[in-house]
C-alpha cells in the first residue's frame, strides 16, 4: 500500500492558494470504499461523491489534484483525516464546513490491461527486420531471405489502460549478427512503465559472388571464376566490405568479360565470398607492358613508347624505360596506358 498524498505535498499545502468562500458555504464529501482510476493522475472527483449548494466551489473541489495513480499491481490508501487537511488548505473551508460521509478511507487501484509477450516480440521483430534490410541496402545488398526468431517470448505484463504504447529503441548503432538484442519500452501516457529486452536468433541471406575455384593473389577476377550463391551474411564480420557485384564484374558469363577486370588482393579458396575488400582495381599501367609517354616542352608535346617498370594508378609516380634505351625515367601516371614526364 502507498499513501497518495506525499508528505512533501502536504508540507507545501499552507502555501497553496485558498478560495474566498462565504461563511455559510459547506461541502459534503462521501468517500467511495474502493475506486479504479483510468488515468495516471487522481482527482478528488475520482474517489468521492461531492455535494454543495455553491456550484463554483463544487466544480473547483471536484478538480482538486491528489497525486499520481499507483503503479499496476499496487494500491494506494487515502484516509479522510489526511484528505481533510489537504482539502481545507485548497478550498479555504473550515473543518466544520466539511461534512464527511461514508467510509473513513478509500483504496485506489489503477485500471490495467495485459500486453501479451507475443505482441512485444512482434513489434521488436518488425523493427529489427526493417533495420537489417536498411543495413543491407546501405551495403549494396538485397536480402533474399530473412529469418528472425525470438530466443524466448517476454512475459506478459499489465500496464495502465490510458495511453499505453510500445516503443522500440533506435537500432542505429546495432551491428548485424547471428544473435541480436532489441529493447522495447512500455509507456502509459508519458510515464515509462518498463523496458523489455527481446533476444533474437537471426539469419539474413543474400545472393553474393563466390570463387568457383581457388585463385591466387594478383589474378584477375573474371566471370568464369565466380558464381552466385545464397550466403548468410550475419556470420560474416566484414559485412561492410561486401558488394553484390564487386568492382562491376559481371557474374553472368553471357554478359562478356570486362576489358579491365579487378585483381585479387589476397588468395581465395573455392567457395570464398568475393568481397570488395578482397579486390584491387586493375592498375592503369602494368609492369612489363608498354605505355605512351608524353613529354611537354612549352607549346610542343612529344609522344614516345616506354616500357612500364612498376604498376601504377593515376596520379602515382612510376618508373619507365624508353624503347631502345637503358636509362630509367620517373614519370606520372595520367590515365589508362598514359604517362607524363615529370619536369
Amino acid at each position: 500500500m502507498q499513501a497518495l498524498l506525499p508528505v512533501a505535498a502536504l508540507a507545501t499545502a499552507c502555501c497553496a492558494p485558498a478560495w474566498a468562500v462565504p461563511a455559510q458555504a459547506w461541502l459534503r464529501v462521501e468517500l467511495r470504499p474502493q475506486v479504479t482510476v483510468q488515468h495516471s493522475s487522481v482527482r478528488l472527483a475520482d474517489i468521492a461523491v461531492l455535494t454543495s449548494p455553491d456550484l463554483g466551489m463544487l466544480r473547483r473541489a471536484l478538480a482538486i489534484p491528489l497525486g499520481q495513480a499507483p503503479r499496476p499491481g499496487e494500491s494506494a490508501v487515502l484516509e479522510s483525516e489526511r484528505l481533510g487537511y489537504w482539502l481545507r488548505s485548497r478550498t479555504g473551508l473550515r473543518e466544520d464546513q466539511i461534512d464527511w460521509r461514508g467510509p473513513r478511507q478509500t483504496a485506489i487501484v489503477t485500471a490495467v490491461q495485459e500486453i501479451a509477450g507475443e505482441q512485444v516480440a512482434a513489434q521488436a521483430q518488425a523493427a529489427l527486420a526493417e533495420h537489417l534490410r536498411s543495413m543491407a541496402r546501405q551495403k549494396g545488398l538485397v536480402l533474399s531471405r530473412l529469418d528472425i526468431d525470438p530466443v524466448a517470448l517476454p512475459l506478459s505484463l499489465e500496464v495502465p489502460v490510458q495511453g499505453r504504447r510500445l516503443q522500440v529503441r533506435p537500432l542505429n548503432e546495432t551491428r548485424m549478427g547471428p544473435r541480436m538484442l532489441v529493447w522495447v519500452d512500455v509507456f502509459s501516457g508519458d510515464r515509462h512503465v518498463r523496458a523489455i529486452p527481446v533476444r533474437f536468433e537471426v539469419a539474413a541471406f543474400a545472393r553474393l559472388p563466390v570463387a568457383s575455384h581457388a585463385m591466387p593473389a594478383g589474378s584477375p577476377v573474371q566471370a568464369d571464376g565466380m558464381e552466385m550463391r545464397e550466403i548468410d551474411v550475419t556470420a560474416m564480420p566484414g559485412l561492410s566490405g561486401l558488394s553484390a557485384l564487386p568492382g562491376g564484374v559481371q557474374v553472368d558469363a553471357s554478359a562478356g568479360a570486362d576489358a579491365d577486370p579487378p585483381v585479387l588482393r589476397r588468395a581465395l579458396q573455392a567457395g570464398d565470398v568475393v568481397s570488395a575488400d578482397s579486390l584491387l582495381a586493375r592498375p592503369a599501367v602494368v609492369r612489363g607492358e608498354w605505355a605512351s609517354l608524353v613529354t611537354r616542352q612549352g607549346p610542343l608535346s612529344l609522344e614516345s613508347r616506354v616500357e612500364v617498370l612498376q604498376d601504377g594508378q593515376p596520379g602515382q609516380i612510376v618508373r619507365a624505360r624508353p624503347a631502345n634505351a637503358t636509362g630509367v625515367l620517373s614519370v606520372r601516371v595520367v590515365g589508362r596506358g598514359q604517362l607524363e614526364l615529370q619536369p
